[in-house]
């Protein structure tokens, strides 16, 4: 009896901008083929601007929001997923693997979906429920598996794993943008503002939760301080309990506006775990700092073996 394996399916990765992966890392990324970043749209005012078609838009949403301009983000259209999904499926691609934001943020999974059911390949839409780099960590993993060879299933189990272990912090000096968006009461802000709360928040089950609420400034960087590199420890720690000596934690940091406090993280990461952290540094996205302001600093933390091509990368 013939014991020939049936032939892999070459599996692409399609995401999208809300991750943040930065220039250098989508360019490498890109390199190697089968990866889509859809952009995803902001609004200022009644205009539309994408981050590929727009390289001003960090500094036009700078002047928005000291204008105090209306600004929102709204979710690509279902033909942007049509188009991404076309041309993998013409470069050979049999499947698709489709990592987005939660679903509890934007509606992005939906437009995906709505497209998937017409693609030429198939489609696989995963619901992340977290975003930024720990969104990111399970599109770096998936598209690892694929590369290497992966079935759909196996990049598919890869994406949620590394979704799953990622920890996510980010911290907000101002409450304000959040209200302005919607996505807290504007009452819950001018307590925040007048109580000098700098909350400190993640993204849990998908939705925005508060971690804890510190008063004051420094107080709140001190405490990020403390929860991330107690992150790092429980990342690194998961790590060394599957690969031994070997064990390594990356640790993404971003930060819009926000430099000084990104590099005190990357500073006070390095300090404490040595080389045994590998920091990788990018810009919290535009689609994210609309609801965020000025100054957001996100940090996740991802045991190094299950983003390989995270491991060799540092700032």
């Amino acid at each position: 009896m013939s014991t020939e394996s049936h032939p892999r399916q070459k599996v692409a990765i399609v995401t999208d901008s809300a991750i943040g992966l930065g220039p250098a890392l989508s360019t490498r990324l890109r390199s190697g083929g089968g990866f889509v970043s859809i952009s995803l749209p902001l609004m200022v005012g009644d205009q539309i601007f994408t981050e590929e078609d727009d390289p001003s838009l960090k500094e036009r949403l700078v002047i928005a929001s000291a204008e105090g301009r209306r600004m929102t983000t709204s979710r690509p259209s279902p033909g942007a997923f049509a188009a991404a999904y076309e041309s993998l499926a013409s470069e050979g691609y049999e499947h698709i693997v489709s990592i987005h934001l939660s679903s509890e943020l934007s509606g992005t999974v939906d437009a995906a979906r709505a497209s998937a059911r017409g693609a030429k390949a198939s489609v696989s839409v995963i619901d992340s429920r977290t975003v930024a780099m720990a969104q990111g960590m399970a599109v770096v993993a998936a598209l690892d598996v694929a590369r290497s060879g992966g079935s759909p299933a196996e990049v598919e189990a890869a994406a949620g794993e590394a979704a799953r272990c990622a920890r996510l912090l980010f911290y907000v000096p101002t409450l304000d943008a959040l209200a302005r968006s919607g996505r807290i009461p504007k009452s819950l802000a001018m307590v925040g503002q007048m109580f000098q709360i700098q909350p400190i928040a993640t993204v849990q089950k998908g939705r925005l939760k508060y971690v804890e609420r510190p008063r004051q400034e420094a107080a709140a960087v001190k405490r990020l301080g403390e929860l991330v590199v107690a992150d790092a420890r429980q990342a690194l720690a998961e790590d060394e309990a599957s690969r031994g000596e070997d064990g390594r934690v990356v640790v993404a940091i971003q930060d819009f506006y926000g430099s000084a406090l990104a590099n005190r993280l990357a500073d006070l990461v390095t300090l404490e775990l040595g080389s045994r952290a590998i920091v990788v540094r990018s810009e919290v996205p535009p689609v994210l700092a609309i609801h965020a302001g000025l100054g957001p600093v996100s940090a996740v933390c991802e045991p190094a073996g299950l983003v390989p091509e995270l491991s060799s990368t540092s700032s």
